[in-house]
């Protein structure tokens, strides 16, 4: 009788302790649904080509958000125009800290303060800023933001680069919300009901953009040209197999039955410059250790490489 009792007391402080835990990682409504804190946007009539100051994006090498911004970096060839500075997660501490003391900081929340933006939900990547006589200017630490920005820097002297065309913000609001902020709201939910609705809305719209690429058999979403729809969707299905599909629950389908979707991220991954993105080490080490509500072990899945995975046929 007193195990019964004491394993019942245990599980209600243990969920106690994990919607806590919960609360500091990943805020949600009262539905139990997750809920992406909002960061800091810019005007839109914003011109960054106008900027006078040294330009720096600061990135994380397992954020996915990051990962957009460093894939218009890497395509648009920017190593010129812009100075990215990688950080590192603390896990013990659950933040980003710059490898190297960064403008007289060690910690991205140092910085965050520094800039008088310590106000937020958490110190985030990415970062977008600009620097000038000790004066930080945050531009700007919404991944969109920041990904438009880097592809509106004037391209006349930057050789080997590739235009990122716009897209119907339809198709970009499907991927964002629905795929991107979607294997989130599945991981994330506090509740049974509200990862089912995560999950059916996260493969309704895999499904919808299956059916785009089949429709244009172009082998970009939306036509013969790279656009941001591209560039939203391809951190997010690149880590899919590694972190996703596993430490996140999202099971409903295997991506192989997506294999348009499937023929799509082999060509991505093999775009110029494109798997110089990609840190799968990082993720796992990220994912897997310092996400403690969803894997309090810590233990590390035994998963193929990166570029076995890329290149299965179905």
């Amino acid at each position: 009788m007193q195990n019964k009792y004491l394993i019942k007391i245990s599980q209600k402080f243990w969920f106690w302790y994990w919607r806590k835990l919960m609360n500091g990682f990943a805020p949600s409504d009262s539905q139990g649904n997750y809920k992406r804190p909002k960061g800091i946007r810019l005007n839109i009539n914003y011109d960054i080509n106008k900027e006078n100051r040294s330009i720096y994006l600061l990135v994380g090498k397992s954020c996915p958000w990051c990962h957009r911004t460093l894939l218009v970096y890497k395509i648009q060839n920017l190593f010129q125009h812009i100075k990215v500075i990688f950080l590192k997660p603390d896990i013990e501490h659950g933040e980003w800290v710059f490898e190297k003391t960064f403008k007289g900081c060690n910690r991205l929340a140092e910085f965050y303060k520094k800039a008088h933006k310590n106000n937020l939900f958490r110190a985030t990547l990415p970062l977008l800023i600009s620097f000038k006589n000790n004066e930080i200017n945050v531009l700007s630490n919404e991944s969109s933001d920041i990904s438009q920005f880097l592809n509106a820097i004037e391209k006349e002297s930057i050789p080997q680069s590739t235009n990122i065309k716009n897209c119907d913000q339809e198709i970009l609001d499907i991927i964002h919300y629905n795929i991107n902020n979607g294997v989130y709201k599945c991981g994330f939910a506090r509740n049974q009901a509200s990862y089912e609705r995560a999950s059916k809305s996260l493969f309704s719209a895999l499904s919808k953009i299956e059916s785009k690429l089949n429709q244009n058999k172009s082998g970009w979403i939306c036509g013969k040209n790279l656009t941001y729809a591209d560039i939203y969707l391809f951190p997010t299905l690149i880590r899919w197999e590694l972190v996703y599909s596993k430490l996140f629950k999202c099971t409903e389908k295997d991506l192989l039955d997506f294999q348009n979707i499937f023929e799509w991220r082999l060509k991505f991954f093999a775009f110029p410059n494109v798997h110089e993105t990609c840190f799968e080490n990082e993720w796992k080490e990220d994912y897997y250790k310092a996400l403690f509500p969803l894997n309090p072990n810590q233990i590390s899945p035994i998963l193929p490489s990166l570029k076995e995975i890329v290149n299965i046929r179905g």
